[in-house]
């Protein structure tokens, strides 16, 4: 299995040139790769990055575990599928990889020991929040959960069902002797990464997307942050590098730490164009099946973006990067310089989307050839 990697030729140059890079294409990743695109991907990482070396991980354990992981994924998920999950865990190593991120947090979390041992705990803990961050979607929003009094939400008690759930299903995985790659570790070191994993995964529930980015940017001092409509790229990117942000409590740390792994979850939004409009039209295909489940159930209102009938994902996407996108990546940038070329590339698909937005007409002409390009009809 992943252990030994017998990929193809082609996979092994994908996962090697992707070190240092920005973006792999992971739907290219799964079809090089016998479908297993997380499980490649994590092993190449951990293996990469020093990780197994470090802490003498059990190799057949981590590579059970990401593959059991990996099982847990719904291919029938047209958008939260296990590719998903590798683009996060690649862009979360693509900004620990250039930024430095873990030695500038590591003081603030005053664990004490050794430095460079805790930075490498924080890019474990980071690794595995985003390998397991969408364990066991069901392709529905906690709304849905919640509104059809689905077991996960009765087992939750209605509060971020999906991501109480993704970490419980995955810490049980850790738990089997099999997948336990852990089992070595101090136990004050494993209960770390376990907290760190928790927090980053609950945090990337949209509900409090919010008050994560608000809480930053006032931990930053709000002096940054933020884009103005129309997809220009807040000045910050153009300052030097004193822009930086140097967190002096372990809330703090926390707090930078989400604000990341949310630039992750979303960093589809950064990729290259045409790699970024196909996971849109993914969501987008996911949407609608969560509407059509909403029309049969007979729910009052179709959820916003859910409905065949009217405007999708493809549609929305400027407002989501003046509202969303561009004000979360703004405000990572301006605290860790090597974000800025995330934010540039953001700006430049939200650049696209405006191209597109023009007149009614063309901009729905437009929207139809890209979903017929990538084979998404909207009315299926």
């Amino acid at each position: 299995g992943a252990l030994d990697a017998p990929w193809s030729a082609s996979a092994t140059s994908m996962l090697t040139e992707s070190y240092h890079s920005w973006q792999i294409d992971t739907l290219a990743l799964a079809e090089a790769t016998g479908n297993q695109p997380l499980s490649s991907l994590g092993m190449f990482l951990f293996r990469a990055s020093g990780l197994v070396e470090r802490f003498s991980f059990d190799p057949q354990r981590l590579a059970t575990f990401f593959l059991v992981i990996e099982e847990g994924y719904d291919d029938a998920v047209s958008y939260h599928n296990r590719a998903h999950a590798a683009s996060v865990l690649h862009a979360m190593h693509a900004v620990l990889q250039s930024s430095g991120l873990a030695k500038r947090v590591e003081p603030a979390f005053a664990w004490g020991g050794d430095a460079s041992r805790n930075e490498a705990l924080l890019k474990v803990a980071c690794l595995v929040a985003a390998a397991v961050h969408d364990y066991e979607h069901k392709g529905l929003t906690n709304d849905f959960l919640v509104n059809s009094a689905d077991e996960r939400a009765l087992a939750y008690n209605d509060q971020h069902v999906n991501e109480h759930h993704h970490l419980a299903a995955a810490f049980a995985v850790l738990q089997r002797p099999e997948c336990n790659f852990m089992a070595g570790l101090p136990a004050a070191d494993a209960r770390r990464v376990r907290g760190l994993v928790i927090e980053l995964v609950l945090g990337s529930d949209m509900s409090v997307h919010s008050s994560v980015v608000d809480a930053f940017q006032c931990a930053c001092g709000g002096a940054f942050g933020g884009a103005t409509p129309g997809g220009a790229t807040p000045s910050v990117a153009q300052e030097a590098d004193e822009a930086t942000f140097a967190p002096n409590t372990a809330e703090e740390a926390l707090l930078f730490m989400k604000v990341v792994f949310k630039c992750c979850d979303l960093g589809h939004l950064t990729l290259d164009w045409d790699l970024h409009v196909r996971w849109v039209c993914r969501l987008e295909q996911e949407f609608f099946s969560q509407g059509d489940k909403e029309k049969e159930l007979g729910f009052e209102h179709i959820s916003f973006l859910m409905d065949r009938e009217k405007q999708g994902a493809l549609e929305t996407q400027a407002g989501f990067y003046d509202f969303v996108v561009l004000p979360l990546f703004g405000a990572l940038a301006g605290a860790l310089p090597a974000a800025r070329d995330l934010l540039a590339r953001a700006a430049a698909n939200r650049r696209r989307w405006a191209e597109i937005d023009g007149e009614p007409t063309a901009k729905a002409e437009a929207i139809s050839a890209l979903r017929a390009r990538l084979g998404m009809p909207k009315n299926q």
